[in-house]
């Protein structure tokens, strides 16, 4: 006979999206500029890609399709959802508020509302306005105070649709990627750089949550990059120590005062020696069609380290790439089993929001990593279907147990 692991009364349940990768169509964004850019196109023809499979195009035409994604999150049982604006398209240019974009958002958010569904809005994913960027961007200080226009902006007009504010999705790995190892655009390589841009991000939360918490009195987090970092060989716990201050603790440390609630991003896990990441170490777990090692057990670990700061956690993010939806199921079962353990030990986890609700245009991979419970067909006019994972895990929204 299954045993019924039941979660607590009110869990959210629910999948989660960034407005660039299923929008598409902006082409006053930064990440739009650099997939059309020379440099971009050039790169993928060398190595024998054609540009426009990693163009965003239109992405999964969210922008237009999006009252039938929330029907189907609504007949998937779904009672929560995350999803983002643009900044990019609310101020296409320096100090012009466009009221069209604000009111289509309006329509979207009101969807959601009227799909029965609590809204997790974040306020910045990756992108960002092309005049901003021209600005520096987030690499210079004084730069933050057209950010905190713009969102402050937004968050008062939007207030009314929204359950949960998430200032900024995981400021480490976007300073990393960008301003770092170079791969996002600007595709800067300089730590001192990308030390800079975390800086400000974190000040940028800061500010802003003061004012969401303040004016407002909504619950507000970060969506926070959470990674399992296990010692390994000599000097590992030395080695591993260091990596989870630098990856995991800098920033939470930093803005736990500004936030009511811990938002939790997991996706790896990762063996570490005094020479790094000890690839070999986790050479027998399954992976993702991303080459990603599946670790759920991960995922209680890092609940447990966060029981000491007593505020309620949501994981904003968890998923896997996997077009042919035979790890999905698995994958969801084997997560929500850790992370009941840790409910188990006290940790106060109100939600789990899997990535992602559809698939997506995956930044610098383009479309085909499949991480959406429902499959976009990008060769039948963007045609959704929902999975068969996605039934197994309606299943669990609607009885708000995971069956063992």
């Amino acid at each position: 006979m299954a045993n019924k692991l039941k979660f607590p009364e009110g869990f959210l349940w629910g999948a989660a999206a960034s407005a660039y990768q299923t929008e598409g169509g902006n082409s006053h964004c930064d990440w739009w500029a650099w997939e059309h850019s020379a440099r971009r196109e050039d790169c993928l023809r060398k190595e024998g890609k054609d540009p426009s499979d990693y163009q965003s195009g239109i992405a999964c035409d969210f922008w237009n399709r999006y009252d039938e994604d929330f029907a189907l999150a609504q007949h998937l049982s779904h009672n929560a959802i995350r999803i983002g604006i643009e900044w990019s398209r609310i101020q296409p240019e320096e100090g012009v508020l466009d009221e069209a974009a604000l009111e289509h958002y309006e329509k979207i958010l009101q969807s959601a509302k009227y799909h029965g569904l609590k809204v997790f809005l974040t306020l910045h994913h990756y992108t960002l306005p092309v005049w901003f960027m021209k600005k520096g961007g987030f690499t210079k200080k004084e730069n933050i105070t057209y950010f905190l226009h713009y969102a402050r902006n937004a968050a008062k007009r939007f207030s009314q649709y929204a359950d949960f504010w998430v200032t900024i999705n995981e400021p480490i790995l976007y300073a990393a990627q960008s301003y770092w190892m170079g791969i996002h655009p600007p595709q800067v390589k300089s730590f001192h750089t990308a030390k800079q841009v975390t800086d400000n991000l974190i000040q940028s939360h800061n500010l802003l949550a003061e004012y969401i918490q303040q004016h407002l009195r909504q619950p507000v987090s970060m969506a926070f990059n959470l990674s399992d970092l296990q010692p390994s060989g000599l000097l590992g716990g030395l080695a591993a120590g260091l990596a989870d201050y630098a990856t995991n603790e800098y920033v939470l440390r930093r803005t736990i005062g500004r936030c009511d609630y811990i938002g939790v991003n997991y996706y790896f896990h990762h063996h570490i020696g005094l020479l790094g990441i000890r690839k070999h170490s986790h050479s027998q777990h399954y992976r993702t069609d991303r080459g990603w090692g599946i670790h759920p057990e991960g995922i209680e670990r890092i609940l447990l380290r966060l029981r000491k700061y007593k505020k309620p956690i949501y994981i904003l993010e968890n998923g896997l790439a996997d077009n042919k939806d035979d790890k999905r199921e698995k994958f969801i079962k084997d997560h929500l089993f850790y992370v009941h353990q840790a409910i188990g030990k006290g940790v106060d986890v109100k939600g789990y929001l899997y990535w992602s609700l559809t698939d997506n245009f995956e930044w610098e991979e383009g479309f085909w990593p499949r991480f959406g419970l429902i499959e976009i067909d990008r060769e039948d006019l963007l045609r959704r279907k929902v999975r068969y994972s996605a039934t197994k895990f309606a299943e669990i929204c609607r009885n708000n147990y995971l069956e063992v």
